[in-house]
């Protein structure tokens, strides 16, 4: 896998971007103290491209030039991730806007909308491809090569989709050959990460690049949480996750949280060839957010029992999304308890109705940093949203529709969302974007009792 261009696959070919470097990665790689991680602003999305070591320096540029030109005709942030010294490659870092905003051309006059963020991961690979002719001596042309790409696995389980009816897709389309591996991954990679590979013609490979980037973007990392309050965006590590701000936290109401959807579920669900381990896929999901949930119990056993009070959330789910919540044999529905400490509990089924009402709920200090029963609210929403969009894939729809998530409070605390005037909800509105209303008393579930309201947002 050391090769992009694996043509013939018994030699290495004459135009090779991604030899072993001889002399192992560069210095850049060896510094000490590493630079601090890069936020990704909302509306943004990050892409990891693979580059071999070797070849960095023709991607920076003399003083950075290169880079600079990069990021100036893109808007762009590129900036090259450091990694062991033993990694033969590194990891170039693209954030940008996610919005379909321009054009780029590909084989055959094809004419295809992208965001900026797909148009600068587009340049940066076209400028190894250009470092590697130039270091080679020979033109790229339509050869046969590979581009790689790294991002973790909830991400790379968009770009499989169910049954792999997305990556069959793209493969059909583009002529390339697509393969998500979960094992030998680079050193640079996180454990976390998966490895995504395209293999094919130039020209094949810039389209299918086009068609996974554009699953990565609609797949948000699950390092990805959005609050009210003084930071209206908190963007968290996955890796070093440790506890929520409680800045953000007390800036507003319980339950006044909004979602950026983060499909944390391990993502063998999704693959028909995994069916047979679905077992033991909720031990890799636990495994992959054990530092969290070690931190978690850390931070709650300091807590003084006295100040700990019981919070809860339910939300609605439709009948036809709540089996893929609890999962097979609730193996999923173990792992999030696992992962957050909050209890997660699904009502029973009432006639007549179309939803159920699944309860989370915690013992928690409300002074505390990290509160186990949010954070499990997240996720519930969140895998409910990845299974909804599973299903989008299945009837052919587009993702892009409108995500909604309800909330059902007892009609005592409505007040506390609305504020005085309706002060607090226009404040959530504005900051947020979202459309929140109070749903009428006669729309309430079954499944809810009669002294609940149901707040809607989408």
């Amino acid at each position: 896998m050391g090769s992009n261009f694996l043509s013939p696959p018994a030699k290495r070919s004459a135009l090779d971007p991604n030899p072993f470097p001889p002399n192992g990665p560069s210095k850049r790689s060896r510094q000490s103290k590493p630079p601090p991680p890069l936020s990704v602003p909302p509306g943004h999305v990050a892409f990891r491209l693979l580059c071999n070591a070797s070849r960095i320096g023709g991607v920076i540029g003399k003083s950075g030039s290169v880079i600079k030109t990069l990021q100036q005709s893109t808007g762009a942030k590129i900036r090259i991730e450091d990694a062991p010294q033993e990694s033969p490659d590194r990891v170039i870092l693209v954030i940008a806007d996610a919005a379909l905003s321009c054009k780029v051309l590909l084989r055959n006059e094809e004419v295809v909308e992208v965001s900026k963020a797909q148009e600068a991961l587009l340049k940066v690979f076209d400028r190894i491809l250009e470092v590697a002719a130039e270091m080679e001596g020979v033109d790229v042309g339509d050869r046969v090569m590979s581009c790689r790409l790294v991002a973790d696995s909830a991400q790379a389980g968009s770009v499989i989709g169910k049954g792999g009816k997305v990556v069959e897709r793209i493969k059909k389309e583009t002529g390339c050959k697509i393969r998500v591996l979960t094992d030998d991954l680079p050193l640079c990679a996180s454990a976390s990460d998966e490895m995504i590979e395209i293999e094919g013609r130039v020209s094949s490979v810039k389209k299918a690049l086009v068609a996974v980037s554009q699953r990565l973007q609609d797949c948000p990392s699950v390092n990805r949480i959005k609050m009210m309050g003084n930071k209206p965006y908190e963007i968290v590590q996955y890796e070093t996750l440790d506890a929520l701000p409680r800045e953000i936290l007390t800036a507003a109401p319980r339950g006044t949280l909004t979602v950026v959807p983060h499909e944390t579920v391990d993502h063998l669900l999704l693959r028909s060839s995994a069916l047979s381990t679905l077992s033991s896929s909720s031990n890799s999901y636990a495994t992959r957010v054990h530092s969290l949930s070690a931190e978690v119990n850390r931070v709650s056993s300091l807590e003084p029992k006295a100040l700990q009070q019981e919070v809860s959330f339910r939300i609605l789910c439709s009948n036809d999304r709540v089996g893929g919540v609890i999962g097979k044999g609730g193996n999923i529905v173990r792992a999030l308890q696992s992962e957050t400490g909050a209890t997660i509990s699904i009502g029973p089924l009432v006639a007549e109705c179309e939803d159920r009402l699944i309860t989370i709920a915690a013992s928690e200090n409300p002074e505390s940093r990290y509160s186990p029963a949010q954070k499990a609210a997240v996720l519930v929403f969140s895998r409910s949203i990845e299974v909804g969009f599973e299903k989008e894939l299945d009837s052919g729809l587009n993702k892009g529709s409108t995500v909604t998530v309800r909330l059902v409070v007892p009609s005592s605390q409505v007040g506390c969302l609305i504020g005085k005037g309706g002060v607090i909800v226009s404040e959530i509105r504005k900051a947020t974007g979202a459309n929140i209303r109070i749903i009428g008393t006669d729309q309430v579930p079954k499944c809810a009792s009669d002294n609940d309201q149901v707040v809607q947002w989408k």
